[in-house]
């Protein structure tokens, strides 16, 4: 569920899975029109539902787009990478309700670079520093 804080499209939910930088799993959320609220639910669905596999193919292409960047310590799990980095913000990358489930999911890493991962039809499209070419719609 969302939690609308204004008409200009911004709110906040509860992540199931990633935190944020207090180690909460409460995360923003941004549309850029009221009438995709609608797609944003569903976003935050898909989210909160990411298989195993592609939670840790996002971790493991975060480890790949970010280790010459900073150095890591050895680990053992690709999930360890989130130790290093954090999430606050979902943008739906949607223009209608019909459209596939699209969004990017932003945050910050140790290495003090922004990072983050774009997810379209429930595939992960891309995670790491250059998320943002992967955006259509936002």
């Amino acid at each position: 569920m969302i939690y609308w804080s204004n008409e200009n499209g911004e709110g906040s939910f509860q992540s199931k899975f990633f935190q944020d930088d207090e180690y909460k799993h409460k995360l923003s959320i941004y549309i850029n029109d009221d009438k995709l609220k609608e797609c944003a639910e569903k976003c935050v669905e898909s989210l909160n539902n990411l298989t195993d596999g592609m939670i840790d193919e996002i971790c493991t292409q975060l480890w790949e787009n970010v280790k010459d960047e900073f150095t890591l310590p050895k680990i053992n799990d690709v999930r360890e990478i989130l130790n290093y980095c954090w999430f606050e913000a979902l943008y739906v990358d949607m223009i209608n309700d019909d459209d596939e489930i699209a969004y990017a999911v932003e945050g910050e890493g140790d290495w003090g670079t922004e990072v983050g991962f774009v997810i379209r039809d429930n595939k992960v499209i891309y995670a790491g520093i250059d998320y943002l070419d992967y955006i259509k719609n936002v």
